[in-house]
């Protein structure tokens, strides 16, 4: 419960966690699995809560669903649930790489740095038309929505 406190876990990296807590105590991974669908069943854990949790910290930090995605599929989430937490417009992820490009580069974009702001934009996770279209806002080519 302390863990939980803090934050919200998946199913599995709270059991991966009790697991390794208490390596070595006989019957460990049946007491983990019991605690671990006692809480599913109260509602203290659910890994529909994490993701969405988890893509709003992400989105916090301005990164794309490419690289959202990717770090769910690690941590071996569900697929539906990373699907429906990604679900979003595509507005709503081109005015999220706008936003950060906008802090980066304050003054309008050359030419010439283009291409350096289209390959941190898609480090960051964005996919090509969500670069272009932040850039294109940037550019001044496009007013801002």
């Amino acid at each position: 419960m302390r863990l939980l406190g803090r934050r919200e876990f998946g199913v599995r990296e709270l059991h991966g966690r009790l697991c390794a807590h208490w390596r070595g105590v006989p019957g460990v991974l049946q007491l983990a699995d019991q605690l671990v669908d006692d809480l599913e069943t109260e509602g203290a854990l659910s890994d529909q809560r994490y993701v969405a949790a988890f893509v709003r910290s992400r989105e916090q930090r301005s990164q794309g669903p490419i690289k959202i995605r990717a770090e769910l599929r690690q941590r071996r989430l569900p697929e539906d649930l990373i699907e429906q937490a990604l679900d979003r417009d595509f507005e709503h992820w081109i005015n999220l790489a706008s936003g950060w490009l906008a802090r980066q580069q304050r003054t309008e974009l050359k030419y010439e740095d283009r291409a350096r702001c289209y390959r941190r934009l898609v480090n960051r996770g964005f996919n090509h038309e969500q670069a272009m279209g932040a850039i294109a806002r940037h550019s001044g080519r496009h007013s801002a929505s």
